[in-house]
């Protein structure tokens, strides 16, 4: 969620309060909180690489988060990463100013 914020600081305020940000605590309440079944829905990226263990090893892929619906992260900046590459390469190195200029992929466009 940290990396999240650096881009989308807006979206993760919206979520903090959403109440599946913290359903964690009702598996924990339960006794449940180590039952495959319910990881499944309570956690993030449970039984996949990268994704939530135990909350002792993975404590901050716990609750449903922003890549429960999205997708993993390394995807997202992968992405990205490839539209700077197409965009530096088609434009010969030009840069715009865009609203976007404080986002830390903005950086890879001065760097190339």
């Amino acid at each position: 969620m940290e990396k999240c914020k650096d881009c989308h600081a807006e979206h993760v305020e919206t979520y903090s309060r959403w109440k599946y940000s913290r359903n964690f605590r009702i598996l924990e309440m339960r006794g449940k909180d180590r039952d495959p079944e319910c990881l499944r829905c309570h956690t993030t990226g449970y039984g996949k690489p990268g994704g939530f263990v135990d909350i002792e090893k993975t404590p901050d892929m716990k609750n449903v988060q922003c890549e429960a619906c999205h997708g993993p992260a390394s995807l997202h900046v992968d992405a990205l990463l490839q539209l700077v590459h197409l965009h530096v390469s088609s434009q010969a190195h030009a840069i715009p100013r865009t609203e976007h200029s404080s986002c830390p992929v903005s950086s890879l466009y001065q760097q190339s």
